[in-house]
C-alpha cells in the first residue's frame, strides 16, 4: 500500500473521530488549493489528506482498510500473496477484482459536499477569481440535507395534558440572493480547474483507485464567476427562525417529535432534511409515571393504619377522599381504576403507596413503641 492514510493525516492508528476530524479540518484549512493558487504540491497534499480522511472517518471503510494494511498492499485474485486465491495469511480478497483492491469496492463514500458543509460551517471555498469559460460537466443528484436534533424540556403537567412550544433556531437556510448556487447574480459561472468540470476526482495510488466528489466545486464541476456577495459561495446562510411544536397530550420522556422539512436545507435541489425533538419531562414533586399510569404517596400514622380513615389524595383531574382499610400496612399500595392516562385508546390507573409515619407530637417512650409497632406492620 502506497500510501498510509494514518501517517498523511498526523494521527495514531487508535485515533478517535473527534481526533481525525481535528486533523483533516486543520491540513484542510492549510492546503486547500484557494489558499495556494498554483501551488502544485499544496494541491496533491489537499487530495492526499481529503481520501485519507473519508476512509478513516467511516468506520467499516477503516476496519477493512486496516485490514488491508495488516495483510498487505497488493490483493489481487489467484496470483495474489498468500498463495492461490487469497491474500496474505490465507483471507481470501479475491472478491475485490483481479485488478486489486478499489476504493469503490468500500462503498460509496457520500457526499464529499456534505464532508465540507458540517466540517467548515458552508464557508467561503471559492476563489471568487472571475472567468468567463464554461465546459460540459457532470450534472450531480441532488443531495438530501441533514437532520438536526436538539432537547426541549416540558413540565409534567404539560405533557399530561399537551401544549404548544415556540423556539428560535439559528439554522442554515438556502440564499434567497443567489437561490444556492453560490454565485453572484449575473456573474456566469466558470469551469472548476480542479476537476475540469467534471464533479468528480479520480486518483489511483498503489492498490487503491479512488473517485469521489471534486472538494473546490463541491461536485457541481463549476465554480461561481464571482461568490454571492451574501453567503461568499456556499449557497446557504444561517438565519434565526421561530418554529411552533405542539405538544401532543401524554407524551413521556424521551418522545421524540419530527418536524419533516425543518432541518438543514439539500443541495442541488435536495429536499431539506428534518428536525428531530427529543422532549424532557421534568419531574413532578406529587406524580410519578411508568406507561399510562400513575403512582403517589400518601402518609398515615399508627393508629391510622390501624383503625382505618380517610385521607385526602390528589389526581391527575381532582383531588378525593381515599379510604384506608383497617390493619392496612406500610407500603401497601391501593389501586384507583381508571384515573391514570388513556392514551391512544389504553386506560391507565392510579396507584397510592401507604406509608406509615411516627407522629411529630409524641415523646420518645411513646415514638420507639410506635417505631416497633411499625416495624411490625
Amino acid at each position: 500500500m502506497s500510501k498510509d492514510f494514518y501517517n498523511i493525516l498526523g494521527v495514531a492508528e487508535n485515533a478517535s473521530k473527534d481526533e481525525i476530524k481535528k486533523s483533516f479540518r486543520s491540513l484542510a484549512k492549510k492546503y486547500h488549493p484557494d489558499r495556494n493558487p498554483g501551488d502544485k504540491k499544496a494541491e496533491e497534499k489537499f487530495k492526499d489528506i481529503s481520501e485519507a480522511y473519508e476512509v478513516l472517518n467511516d468506520e467499516k471503510k477503516r476496519q477493512q482498510y486496516d485490514m488491508m494494511r495488516k495483510y498487505g498492499g497488493t490483493f489481487a485474485g489467484a496470483g495474489g500473496p498468500g498463495g492461490p486465491g487469497g491474500g496474505a495469511g490465507g483471507f481470501d480478497f479475491s472478491h475485490f477484482g483481479n485488478g486489486g483492491f478499489r476504493a469503490e469496492d468500500l462503498g460509496g463514500f457520500g457526499s464529499f459536499a456534505d464532508i465540507f458543509s458540517s466540517i467548515f460551517g458552508g464557508g467561503d471555498i471559492f476563489s471568487g477569481q472571475a472567468g468567463a469559460g464554461r465546459g460540459a460537466r457532470r450534472r450531480t443528484a441532488s443531495t438530501r440535507g441533514s437532520d438536526l436534533a436538539l432537547t426541549l424540556s416540558v413540565g409534567f403537567e404539560e405533557s399530561i395534558s399537551g401544549t404548544k412550544k415556540t423556539i428560535s433556531l439559528n439554522k442554515p437556510e438556502t440564499c434567497q440572493v443567489c437561490s444556492g448556487t453560490g454565485a453572484e447574480p449575473g456573474s456566469g459561472q466558470q469551469t472548476c480547474p480542479q476537476c475540469g468540470g467534471r464533479g468528480t476526482i479520480s486518483t489511483a495510488q498503489g492498490a487503491f483507485s479512488v473517485s469521489r466528489p471534486c472538494p473546490r466545486c463541491l461536485g457541481r464541476g463549476v465554480l461561481p464567476g464571482r461568490a454571492c456577495r451574501v453567503c461568499n459561495g456556499s449557497g446557504q446562510v444561517k438565519q434565526k427562525k421561530k418554529i411552533n411544536i405542539k405538544i401532543p397530550a401524554g407524551i413521556e420522556n424521551g418522545g421524540k417529535i419530527r418536524l419533516r422539512g425543518m432541518g438543514n436545507p439539500g443541495r442541488n435541489g435536495g429536499q431539506n432534511g428534518d428536525l428531530l425533538i427529543t422532549v424532557n419531562v421534568n419531574k413532578n414533586q406529587q406524580f410519578d409515571r411508568k406507561g399510562n399510569d400513575i403512582f403517589t404517596k400518601v402518609e398515615i400514622t399508627y393508629p391510622q393504619a390501624v383503625l382505618g380513615c380517610k385521607v385526602p389524595v390528589k389526581t391527575l383531574t381532582k383531588s378525593i377522599n381515599l379510604s384506608i382499610p383497617p390493619g392496612t400496612t406500610h407500603g401497601t399500595k391501593l389501586r384507583l381504576k381508571g384515573m391514570g392516562l388513556a392514551v391512544n385508546g389504553s386506560q391507565g390507573d392510579q396507584y397510592v403507596e401507604v406509608n406509615i409515619v411516627v407522629p411529630k407530637n409524641v415523646n420518645e417512650k411513646q415514638k420507639k413503641i410506635l417505631e416497633e409497632l411499625q416495624k411490625e406492620l
